[in-house]
């Protein structure tokens, strides 16, 4: 095994790691009480309240917004590091994407399915298609960035 291998291994182990944990967090944070999760978002909608004040937005579709964008964003985040992860272990970026969208799909029904359980909460449809097309984001993000490294690659190449 060369030592580039070995690194590559070792790397590929950390961001996978990152990931589960990451998942761990993300169902974590769905054991929360309806009244815990209310006090974070009110916390995150404090520090918005200026910025939703000036373009006309109440607190209550704030905070709409605050808990929609949470799900996004997490799962953007999510859909990035299982993209990243797959790319890393297998370097064809097609055969990548079905099992990073598995794995995202798969947290996220999870992830509604936990909420059940916990106290004052629900699970909703709507929030697992959410967390789809936020880990799709993430994807996209991904590929993006793969595409632009591989054009300026080609270009210094010249």
């Amino acid at each position: 095994m060369s030592i580039k291998s070995s690194k590559h291994n070792v790397f590929y182990i950390i961001l996978f790691v990152i990931t589960a944990l990451y998942i761990l967090f993300i169902w974590w944070h769905s054991t929360l009480t309806a009244e815990e999760s209310t006090v974070e978002s009110n916390n995150v909608l404090f520090f918005f309240t200026g910025f939703f004040k000036k373009i006309g937005i109440n607190a209550e579709l704030g905070d709409y917004i605050i808990r929609k964008s949470a799900h996004f964003c997490e799962f953007a985040l999510l859909g990035l590091l299982c993209i990243w992860c797959s790319y890393i272990k297998n370097k064809a970026v097609k055969k990548n994407l079905m099992p990073a969208g598995f794995v995202c799909l798969s947290t996220a029904v999870i992830d509604e399915l936990i909420q059940i359980k916990s106290q004052g909460r629900s699970a909703e449809v709507t929030d697992v298609a959410l967390d789809f097309i936020g880990s799709v984001s993430g994807v996209l993000f991904f590929l993006l960035i793969f595409l632009f490294l591989r054009l300026f690659k080609r270009v210094k190449q010249r």
